[in-house]
């Protein structure tokens, strides 16, 4: 498998996202109503595509490996699962306790780590990009069995839901999605072999990615133009506990790591795990277990938009520093991802 690297689609993502919200709010200003005709059929598919997608791309192979590594996987999962959540949680109550639908939707946007663009950005600071392949599917597991409970504890009090509601989301954006994309990892296996699989899914997950994520924020703005735009003013500080998650975070991994004596490749994977996350999740969730809130998915998207910038910001910052004695020792060698 070839280095990790950003699509075109991916380096225009922002742009692409901005200009999803954009065009949805003119359709919906113009065309009120006729997007809501298709808004299940066409969001709900969308989603179990997005979520298939990023199951599609994990290396599940790569589990065991986890184990040559203890001491840095407890730490990731420590600060992903533990430190992080609690910290998103502690920025809403501060920052959104009056606007219960935001506040829910930057738990959600929160509390999961990414489990595929992570990787590009620790291979573009020069990281540990073989651990990270191997951190991949651990973090996707974890937040599967954990955002349940994050959801009663975190979101439960703030916008109740009905726990039937939460297994019925799970299995149909969730449950179905990871067992088809196994049978087609499986199906591919067979046809040819693992490496043809690997660069095919390589070269088409991401872009298909992104175009899927576009679909479906235009869908969500255009079908709820109204309501989004009467609280623009409400949604927009969400942009202040996002950022200071994205400090908070960068910090603590910098802090961490050196504390840790991590080497240099490890510093910067602990980095790029720790900042991105798994936005669609927490999307494909919300759209789900909370359909008559868009300011729950609105909450969610927004954070997206500007979540590229600073994992590019946090790259440079990387490199800026790679090989001092600030990210824990000397520096590691480059090594290719098997």
């Amino acid at each position: 498998m070839s280095e990790p690297s950003l699509s075109t689609l991916d380096r225009a993502r922002p742009l692409l996202l901005i200009v999803a919200i954009a065009a949805g709010l003119i359709f919906g200003m113009t065309l009120p109503g006729l997007v809501q005709d298709w808004f299940d059929l066409v969001v709900y598919l969308f989603l179990i595509l997005l979520v298939f997608s990023l199951v599609l791309g994990a290396q599940f192979g790569d589990v065991l490996r986890s184990l040559r590594n203890v001491r840095f996987f407890g730490i990731a999962w420590f600060l992903n699962f533990v430190v992080i959540p609690l910290t998103a949680f502690a920025l809403a109550l501060i920052f959104l306790g009056p606007y219960p639908a935001v506040f829910v939707g930057f738990i959600l946007y929160s509390i999961a780590p990414c489990t595929d663009w992570f990787l590009i950005f620790t291979s573009m600071a020069k990281g540990d990009v073989p651990l990270g392949l191997a951190l991949l599917p651990t973090n996707l597991i974890l937040q599967v069995v954990l955002i349940p409970v994050y959801l009663f504890l975190f979101a439960g009090l703030v916008v109740p839901f009905q726990v039937s509601a939460l297994v019925e989301t799970f299995l149909v954006f969730i449950i179905l999605p990871f067992a088809l994309a196994g049978a087609v990892r499986w199906a591919m296996k067979k046809a040819k072999s693992v490496e043809w699989r690997d660069d095919v899914l390589g070269k088409v997950l991401p872009n298909l990615q992104v175009l899927t994520l576009v679909v479906i924020i235009f869908f969500i703005f255009a079908s709820q133009t109204d309501v989004i735009l009467e609280n623009l003013d409400t949604l927009a500080i969400i942009f202040i506990p996002t950022a200071l998650l994205f400090i908070i975070a960068f910090s603590l991994s910098q802090i961490v790591s050196k504390k840790a004596g991590f080497k240099y490749g490890e510093c910067a994977l602990l980095s790029c795990t720790t900042i991105a996350r798994n936005s669609p999740i927490g999307l494909a969730i919300a759209v789900g277990l909370f359909p008559d809130q868009p300011l729950i998915q609105a909450a969610i998207i927004i954070p997206e938009v500007i979540e590229l910038p600073v994992l590019l910001l946090v790259v440079r910052l990387l490199i800026s520093i790679k090989g001092k004695y600030y990210c824990g020792g000397p520096e590691q060698a480059d090594v290719k991802p098997q």
